[in-house]
């Protein structure tokens, strides 16, 4: 049983991260848009596995969990990041939420199992750098932009497990993280950006360590007269948590794709 338990519980966790490094991605505001807040909206997927180990009430289970598993089992998932920007300081929100659900027999018992999963990361920043290194063919300046950035992940992780014709075991575990970090976005092209992100948090405050890591290439263009870019890249979260004999540590990895419209 604490293995179908781990283990949906990690299969809804594959859905709580935040993209931020997206929404730099979105062509920058022009000189005169610069002293007026924008908007970038940039929904996403995530594509994760999951590697390490849970523990629910003292009883331990790997947590090994592909991809294709949490398609077949995902009922609902939505993720969503918000950026709000000003000049050279701005504020990056990205809430989502998940829910997983599965049939599982032990033995002659039926178990019914349903996993959500909420998370919410709000990071503002403020770019220090912002460089104008070379000019592209066409004459526009190409920037390099480092950005740190601090703020608090919240994790919230809930799991029912109803014995059919028999008892129902209801779980849930929430924490904050204060996470500190840096985003860094460069112009290859007129059209073609790349842009990175890394964090750490936790410190023994919510989780005892957490880290995040994540890189993206994006094409920018026009789409109905909205500046838009479309993102491809790779993102690995670690947390290591342990609490009222609840414990996470678990890293998720996988390939994210996402567009990003600012407005």
């Amino acid at each position: 049983m604490i293995s179908a338990y781990a283990g949906l519980w990690a299969m809804a966790a594959t859905l709580a991260a935040a993209a931020p490094a997206l929404a730099q991605q979105a062509e920058p505001p022009a000189p005169t848009t610069r002293d007026r807040w924008t908007v970038t909206v940039a929904p996403y997927l995530w594509a994760t596995s999951l590697d390490g180990h849970a523990a629910v009430r003292g009883i331990k289970a790997d947590v090994d969990v592909p991809f294709s598993d949490l398609l077949k089992d995902l009922s609902f998932g939505a993720m969503m990041l918000i950026d709000i920007e000003k000049d050279r300081f701005g504020i990056g929100a990205n809430g989502l939420f998940a829910r997983v659900s599965s049939d599982t027999d032990v033995g002659p018992i039926e178990i019914d199992t349903t996993s959500d999963t909420g998370q919410l990361v709000i990071a503002p920043y403020y770019r220090v750098v912002e460089w104008a290194y070379r000019t592209s063919s066409s004459g526009r300046p190409l920037f390099l932009r480092v950005g740190p950035e601090a703020g608090f992940r919240y994790t919230y992780l809930r799991t029912e497990l109803e014995v059919r014709g028999g008892r129902t075991v209801d779980q849930s575990e929430s924490w904050v993280d204060p996470l500190i970090g840096s985003r860094i976005g460069l112009d290859i092209t007129d059209h073609w950006a790349i842009a990175g992100e890394g964090n750490l948090g936790g410190f023994g405050i919510g989780s005892d360590f957490s880290w995040n890591i994540q890189a993206f290439i994006g094409y920018r263009t026009s789409v109905f007269g909205q500046d838009t870019t479309f993102a491809f890249g790779y993102r690995a979260l670690s947390q290591d948590y342990d609490h009222n004999n609840f414990e996470w540590d678990v890293t998720m990895h996988g390939p994210i794709i996402g567009s990003a419209v600012r407005f």
